[in-house]
């Protein structure tokens, strides 16, 4: 999974780098008729510590950013994940659908508040069993972030959040969830997922028509 997901970030750089030097020459010009801009970012922090990944795109203009993303990831450790030591959980899919503003109400630099909605589906297994199930939920959540363009289009994006479940994994009286011969019980998934401590996104942007 970390070969697969470092040989994706390679591609997705390449082609980050492409679209820059086919840009490049009209980019001002482009920049001064419609002010729009398409960017892409990968979350170094789930590939980091996951070997999965998360990927966001979207279009800006002005202060304004619409996104949308796509995370599948395995959640290996109790701290990371919340989950009981006697079972593997797996992301195996985030869509999110985000809006975010920057605070200079001009440009899309510097800090930025995000507002988000996530649909998200977990497989957990019994690891004494190998049994999986299934459980599906919705989150609504906020970011505070801030972009620091480093070269041409490029930036890295720290990032810290909270996710609260509007839909739980556990259902609506968010009880154990019985998977094979034991009872899943995670914490975190119930009500609030917050990630105080900050993950980092590399992303690139270019001006369009």
């Amino acid at each position: 999974m970390k070969t697969k997901t470092i040989i994706l970030f390679a591609i997705i750089l390449e082609l980050n780098f492409q679209g820059y030097t086919q840009a490049s020459d009209s980019s001002s010009s482009l920049a001064g008729k419609s002010g729009w801009k398409i960017f892409s970012e990968i979350d170094l922090g789930i590939l980091a510590f996951t070997g999965g990944y998360a990927n966001y795109f979207g279009l800006r203009r002005g202060p304004h950013s619409f996104e949308l993303g796509y995370h599948h990831f395995p959640a290996p450790s109790e701290l990371f994940s919340g989950k009981p030591d006697e079972f593997d959980l797996t992301v195996e899919y985030i869509y999110s659908i985000h809006y975010s503003y920057f605070w200079n109400g001009k440009t899309d630099k510097g800090l930025f508040s995000r507002f988000m909605y996530h649909n998200k589906k977990q497989i957990v297994t019994e690891k004494s069993s190998g049994l999986s199930k299934a459980l599906y939920s919705d989150l609504i959540g906020v970011e505070l972030g801030y972009v620091l363009r480093f070269y041409k289009g490029f930036y890295i994006t720290p990032r810290m959040g909270a996710l609260y479940y509007v839909k739980s994994p556990q259902g609506k009286d968010n009880n154990p969830v019985q998977v094979g011969n034991a009872f899943y019980d995670n914490k975190r998934h119930t009500t609030w997922d917050t990630y105080f401590i900050p993950t980092i996104s590399l992303g690139y942007s270019i001006p369009v028509k």
